[in-house]
């Protein structure tokens, strides 16, 4: 248990650490701290290329178990499955609802990941949706449920509307028994037609509603250059249709999903080894909060 405490603390120590590097090596610029949201979180670098195949396998380690007398169980597959990338949540408790009426997290939530290496942004996400409804297609999937990111890839806020050439709004929708293929798109940008044409999408029902996940090149993306220590612009937003048609829509930061002077940051870091997200929290019976999540992943 002091070996999990101390990765645990190492974690949140690693996140803190971060953010100051950010603060000191980039200084806070005057603008960004009046222009932006509060909000941030934090991208991890993968080594291992993510196949986008809707399960999120590669987003999982295993950890052998632990009892409160820090023996490791011997039980052989007795392991703690747990994503290796940083979680935001989104549901009607952390985040605005700007359409709609949301009034439970059963109804309407997402745990939403991200991850990065020198090629390809990753996107996941576990939603919990009462109704899976996605009846169009190409740039009218905003209306059916959806996950949307938003990217400032100067991270200058330079309007309050996406119309410059590193600012995006990306969209991934799931496939339902309406339509039958994930689709993803990619729209505000001046030159959306290599990012639609790049970005792979794929997902998959869960008993509680949908996994989605996606990628996108670096290369198609003006503007962001990731590296350790470099940070954007970012919001997400979800999207929910129900079968009687009604629309929602969550947003992660600020009172305007489409406003990159109210995103939030996404700050880009190396994978330490003893990475254990903040997700994980074994109690006194050995379960941990993550594990009713993964139980609805295929």
């Amino acid at each position: 248990m002091k070996n999990a405490i101390t990765r645990r603390m190492s974690t949140v120590v690693y996140t803190i650490m971060g953010l100051l590097l950010w603060t000191t090596d980039y200084g806070l610029r005057t603008e960004w701290a009046e222009a932006h949201s509060q909000e941030a979180t934090v991208c991890i670098k993968t080594y291992t290329p993510v196949v986008v195949d809707g399960k999120l396998d590669d987003w999982v380690r295993r950890v052998e178990r632990a009892d409160w007398a820090a023996r490791l169980a011997v039980t052989k597959g007795d392991v703690l499955q747990w994503i290796r990338a940083v979680p935001v949540h989104l549901n009607v408790l952390t985040s605005r609802v700007e359409a709609g009426t949301v009034t439970a997290k059963e109804d309407l939530a997402a745990t939403v990941y991200t991850m990065w290496d020198d090629q390809q942004f990753y996107l996941a996400a576990i939603v919990t949706d009462n109704q899976v409804v996605s009846q169009h297609e190409g740039a009218d999937i905003w209306q059916d449920d959806a996950v949307e990111f938003w990217m400032d890839c100067r991270h200058d806020a330079v309007t309050k509307t996406l119309t410059q050439s590193d600012e995006y709004q990306l969209g991934f929708s799931p496939a339902s028994q309406y339509r039958t293929r994930a689709m993803a798109w990619a729209w505000r940008n001046p030159n959306t037609e290599p990012v639609i044409k790049a970005m792979k999408v794929s997902s998959s029902l869960t008993p509680t509603g949908y996994i989605i996940e996606g990628s996108i090149p670096w290369k198609v993306l003006e503007g962001c250059q990731p590296a350790v220590g470099h940070l954007i612009g970012f919001n997400m937003s979800l999207v929910d249709k129900d079968e009687d048609q009604s629309w929602k829509h969550l947003t992660w930061s600020g009172q305007l999903h489409s406003d990159p002077s109210q995103f939030g940051h996404l700050y880009f870091v190396d994978e330490p080894e003893d990475l254990l997200p903040s997700d994980v929290f074994e109690g006194a019976s050995g379960n941990s909060s993550l594990d009713n999540t993964m139980q609805a992943a295929p």
